[in-house]
């Protein structure tokens, strides 16, 4: 669960996001937008 916590954390501040919280919300609205963050295309 851990390893989890720390990957979401991780990949906003990676994409350059400073606020996490922000950067949370934004991709909780539309999971398309995890996928094309993390280079993977919603087909």
């Amino acid at each position: 669960m851990a390893t989890f916590r720390n990957l979401v954390i991780g990949i906003p501040k990676l994409t350059g996001h400073d606020n996490i919280a922000t950067a949370q919300r934004h991709h909780s609205r539309d999971a398309a937008r995890v996928l094309i963050t993390l280079g993977i295309s919603p087909a």
